[in-house]
């Protein structure tokens, strides 16, 4: 079976072995330092925090936004994304503050447009999601509404770019959140980060992450969270950002073969790319693509059959029970139906140009 995703750590473990040796396994270490300033160094941001995962991270956000803007009156949130920021946001916020965006259907990201943008309330703020790695270019939105507070979902996007620089490290943004979970480009098994270019915002996230405990040893003065990455974690990224080109490089080529191997598809029309916003570049996580002609389910059993495992898009938001009355002006059967035509297709390392062609002789001999 060709795997959806399989991590990679062959080349990454010594320094998690010396974090084991050291005996230093809990959130103390050498490498909570090490891999926080090489990951500032490398994405171009002022303040970073190691977190034990993704969501930890992505909940930090809206943390950030309470503490900085109190008073916002609604959050737009994009519609087809993974679960996380919807559920991180519930618990801080009634649900009658969120509302759904507007999908693009070329991009499955958010509707840039203009004027919709402009259309939207004041006193608000907008969770940007960079969908299965596409960027979206938040410095332009920011200039068409600087009023509007944004926070950055990034779980998906790291290493991809808007306007030269790595998402994350932009001031549009208020705060961002990466995942090290095991599918993604790097990864400690969970694990995440947060990041912000405010230092009022990085202290308040710094304190409330790991306890809130004041100078005075065991006196705290606020209710917070345990969010700490640990050591070994730490350990593992530090490795992989020490050969961070390796990796980069190695997740264009997957994705340069995907592309030149389905270009029969697309010139005929069975198959379509996701279009990729002006002045950004994508993060090549997870390859994905848009097929004509099938359902999901039977593709899906199909490539099973021949031994893939593959991925659906996001499901529009209202099919998750809890969600069901957050309001969503734009709903659309057509756009449900279009993100049912997406297809997420095996991304992982060490995936060869071999199982590749197998991957795209597969899907031809079903759609054609």
């Amino acid at each position: 079976m060709i795997p959806i995703y399989r991590p990679d750590l062959t080349k990454y473990k010594n320094s998690a072995i010396d974090a084991v040796e050291s005996q230093w396994i809990s959130n103390h270490g050498k490498y909570i330092g090490l891999a926080s300033e090489k990951l500032n160094e490398i994405i171009g941001s002022k303040y970073s925090i190691l977190m034990n995962n993704g969501t930890s991270a992505t909940y930090c956000l809206y943390l950030a936004l309470k503490f900085k803007y109190p008073n916002i009156n609604k959050i737009y949130i994009p519609n087809n994304v993974f679960i996380a920021p919807w559920n991180c946001g519930q618990v801080l916020y009634h649900s009658s503050v969120f509302e759904v965006m507007r999908l693009d259907t070329n991009t499955m990201n958010i509707d840039t447009n203009e004027n919709y943008i402009k259309s939207l309330d004041t006193n608000s703020a907008v969770v940007i999601v960079h969908n299965l790695g596409n960027v979206i270019n938040v410095p332009r939105l920011k200039r068409i509404r600087p009023d509007i507070i944004f926070i950055e979902d990034n779980c998906e996007g790291i290493f991809g770019k808007y306007e030269g620089i790595y998402t994350s490290s932009s001031d549009s943004v208020l705060a961002s959140c990466v995942s090290f979970y095991g599918n993604k480009t790097l990864t400690t098994g969970e694990g995440g980060a947060f990041f912000t270019q405010y230092e009022d915002v990085y202290n308040y996230i710094k304190h409330v992450h790991e306890h809130g405990m004041t100078r005075e040893k065991y006196i705290y003065d606020v209710i917070a969270y345990n969010f700490r990455m640990t050591n070994i974690q730490a350990a593992f990224l530090y490795d992989q950002l020490c050969d961070i080109k390796t990796i980069l490089d190695n997740k264009r080529r997957i994705f340069d073969v995907y592309i030149n191997k389905l270009s029969d598809l697309i010139k005929n029309a069975k198959a379509v790319m996701v279009s990729v916003e002006d002045n950004t570049e994508k993060a090549n996580w997870m390859f994905n693509i848009r097929l004509y002609g099938i359902e999901y389910k039977i593709f899906e059993k199909l490539m099973y059959e021949n031994g893939i495992e593959i991925r659906p898009m996001f499901y529009d938001i209202h099919c998750h029970s809890h969600l069901k009355l957050i309001h969503h002006p734009y709903k659309n059967l057509d756009q449900q139906k279009i993100a049912n035509e997406f297809v997420m297709l095996p991304s992982y390392p060490g995936l060869t140009d071999d199982d590749i062609n197998k991957i795209v002789s597969v899907i031809e001999k079903i759609l054609i």
